[in-house]
């Protein structure tokens, strides 16, 4: 190769995933035109950003949460999953969440660079599937302006978003281990970070991407490629054993217990919603909170589907290449289509980024094999005629949109029409395929960025809720200062979230982690079942109105009220729910009344949850030590009741060393029986993850395979180079007399 080959080839490697880095970031910032605040939104704001404004909190003072007896349903972090405990990526978003003052601007930062990341790893994944790096950046670009990435997951659903971003680089680094012979350690880096997010749906298509490798490195009898998707596939096991068994074996307590599978038609998609994947405009029949239609693209893929009419069909060779892809693509379309629930999975359309990715990389490696060359006047019309055909089933399922539908198609035809042109044009002075490839991906790009403007007009922010919470942390981190104790908020939390003003009385769900009042309030995906029905709360903390009533209410086993049981010292009673000044027992009182909350008081505070609230008739107990894992104390005397009740939940985890478990109070309050133990004995009641054991064996296994995968490469490798000389001769002794 001359040395001004060799130069341009450096160039395209280096200025095309550059370009599409840079133009991704570009797009995802101009969102913010129509509103500044499109990165924070529903989840981001009521979840994300205060689970990672806690978890930056604990790593900043050298500490890693396991169990929060304060935070009640939502302080079990192990089987939670999602907090991302074990994962560097998600410490580095908890800091910065932490340090910064503004969560609009942390949270935007954040998302734009996993947005930026997504274009990177797709590139990489289209180039290791024979893509032209023309192509692949295009495919870069395209994959994060998919309809539910922008409308769903980056504005709200955070770990979803991190998954589509992480995805294509584990498969690009699996790729490069098992087909081209490379070092591990870039699947095993990408690998880790995709399951220790905790969002199941992209460890699905992980799992899915390793028994497609396995079973095509087994039918092609290959041992080294066998070896290396059966180790991928084993690591990949044991973390997703550490990360998800917690929660597995915690689901029987909670709302995910069982499993059933049904069709409620909420939040996946049907055929003629499909139709749609090629306008970024068209909405379709996504059902889910706002009704049976959506205001948004959801199932958009990428308007460049009808290109494929150009490059289609290709050679035996390149629909082998292109297995992978049509697999995992094929999967994922199956299940963005398929039934709402599948046990405790739910909402399949969160498959979409994954089906976009398999599309967009299959178009770049048919555009790579075809263009310019392949072109023709009869493929041309097939394009056209893919675009018609898509255009009306987008326009049958929304007739309303059909001006920005036109508008759309008028686009997509002139880009296919100008691509057309460019594959057939004659150059004579340059390399004819070089420059024309060029000149039709920078045509497709300038369309990609020309359709985001007029997407943004017709839908500014995403159909998800977006509350109006405060851009200072400093604000909502003196909300319900100065409050003793625990607390606990009972009534429609939802009444004035779109008022900023509230946020002076109360914050909502995971925003409670920034006040200096420990708040039980918080967001959960594993609510605890007779928990929730007892205090009829969602999985964000609010209640029905019965929920204070049932806070006074005396429980019959105790004797006790469940503010006692629960170690309450504070109730914030939201005045959407109780209008009237509401009646408390003796030792409370009404400290405060404002616009949306009442706030009221113990007279006399107890220690906050996780201790000893209540013991039987004639047993009494003192207290050792109380700490989140672990409470210790020491029998005084053993009565005809010997249960002991602590202000903690029944999970699955707790053992009791030196007497026995009992069944909880309530359904729900963690209870030991002293039964048979005498003034003076000692009870230490610890809690672990469940399956610890096996958790920990597969935490040695895993570090096992994370030294002992590359240096047996290396020590494999160096054994084969001794074997021959430079001009790969054999330079073993001979063994011939």
């Amino acid at each position: 190769m001359s040395g001004s080959a060799r130069d341009a080839s450096l160039r395209s490697r280096f200025l095309w995933p550059l370009m599409a880095v840079v133009v991704s970031a570009a797009l995802a910032m101009t969102r913010l035109v129509g509103s500044s605040g499109f990165y924070f939104a529903d989840d981001s704001q009521l979840g994300a950003f205060g689970q990672w404004f806690e978890l930056g909190d604990h790593l900043l003072r050298g500490s890693l949460p396991m169990l929060n007896p304060a935070a009640w349903q939502a302080g079990n972090y192990w089987a939670e999953g999602q907090w991302g405990l074990l994962n560097p990526l998600t410490w580095a978003v908890a800091v910065f969440t932490r340090l910064i003052d503004d969560p609009v601007v942390s949270m935007t930062v954040v998302k734009v660079l996993f947005l930026a990341g997504m274009t990177l790893g797709v590139y990489l994944l289209a180039r290791t599937f024979g893509a032209a790096p023309p192509w692949a950046a295009l495919a870069g670009i395209l994959a994060p302006l998919a309809g539910f990435t922008v409308f769903m997951d980056a504005p709200s659903w955070a770990t979803g978003l991190f998954n589509a971003a992480v995805l294509p680089w584990a498969w690009w680094a699996l790729r490069r281990v098992v087909e081209d012979g490379a070092g591990p350690v870039g699947y095993l880096a990408a690998s880790y970070l995709l399951i220790t997010f905790g969002y199941v749906f992209g460890v699905m298509i992980l799992a899915m991407v390793l028994v497609e490798s396995l079973v095509r490195a087994v039918v092609a009898r290959d041992r080294r490629r066998i070896l290396a998707s059966f180790l991928a596939s084993v690591w990949g096991a044991l973390v997703t054993v550490i990360v998800y068994l917690p929660g597995i074996l915690t689901a029987p307590v909670t709302e995910r217990a069982g499993f059933s599978v049904f069709n409620v038609g909420f939040l996946n998609a049907d055929l003629t919603d499909m139709g749609s994947a090629a306008s970024p405009t068209a909405t379709g029949s996504i059902g889910a909170w706002w009704g049976f239609a959506t205001d948004a693209p959801l199932a958009y893929v990428a308007w460049a589907i009808p290109l494929f009419g150009l490059f289609l069909p290709v050679s035996r060779a390149i629909v082998m290449r292109s297995v992978p892809l049509l697999v995992i693509g094929g999967i994922a379309l199956l299940m963005v289509i398929g039934p709402s629930h599948v046990g405790p999975l739910r909402w399949p359309i969160r498959m979409m980024p994954y089906l976009v990715i398999a599309v967009v990389v299959l178009l770049a490696v048919v555009a790579t094999t075809a263009f310019p060359g392949q072109i023709t006047r009869r493929r041309a019309l097939a394009a056209f005629g893919i675009l018609a055909a898509m255009t009306y089933l987008a326009f049958a399922n929304a007739p309303g949109g059909w001006r920005s539908l036109a508008l759309v198609a008028l686009l997509q035809a002139a880009a296919i029409a100008v691509i057309w042109w460019f594959a057939v044009r004659r150059e004579r002075r340059v390399r004819p395929s070089g420059r024309r490839t060029t000149y039709g991906v920078l045509v497709a790009v300038a369309v990609t960025a020309a359709l985001v403007p007029l997407q943004m007009r017709l839908f500014p922010e995403t159909p998800l809720p977006v509350n109006a919470v405060p851009r200072s942390v400093q604000q909502m981190t003196s909300t319900l200062a100065g409050s003793p104790g625990d607390a606990f908020v009972v009534g429609d939390v939802y009444a004035g979230s779109d008022d900023e003003l509230s946020y002076r009385e109360r914050l909502i769900a995971n925003l409670w982690y920034l006040s200096p009042t420990p708040v039980g309030s918080l967001y959960t995906v594993l609510p605890f079942s007779t928990f929730s029905n007892d205090l009829c709360t969602d999985l964000r903390g609010s209640t029905c109105e019965a929920a204070l009533a049932t806070l006074w209410s005396t429980d019959e086993t105790t004797s006790r009220s469940v503010a006692d049981l629960m170690a309450l010292s504070t109730v914030v009673a939201m005045t959407a729910t109780y209008p009237d000044i509401p009646e408390v027992p003796d030792g409370w009182s009404v400290r405060s009344g404002g616009e949306f909350t009442w706030v009221l008081e113990r007279g006399e505070p107890v220690e906050g949850a996780g201790g000893v609230v209540s013991t039987g008739r004639g047993t009494e107990v003192e207290a050792v030590s109380v700490s989140d894992d672990a409470v210790t104390f020491t029998v005084s005397s053993v009565g005809a009741d010997s249960r002991v009740v602590l202000s903690r939940l029944a999970y699955p985890g707790y053992t009791v060393n030196g007497a026995e478990l009992a069944d909880p109070v309530r359904g729900w309050l963690l209870t030991v029986d002293v039964a048979g133990l005498a003034a003076g004995d000692i009870v230490t009641v610890s809690f672990r993850p469940p399956g610890f054991v096996v958790e920990m064996i597969a935490a040695v296994l895993v570090a096992g395979l994370l030294v002992g995968w590359p240096l047996g490469r290396i020590l494999v490798r160096r054994r084969v180079s001794s074997r021959w000389d430079r001009h790969g001769r054999d330079i073993r002794p001979s063994t011939e007399a």
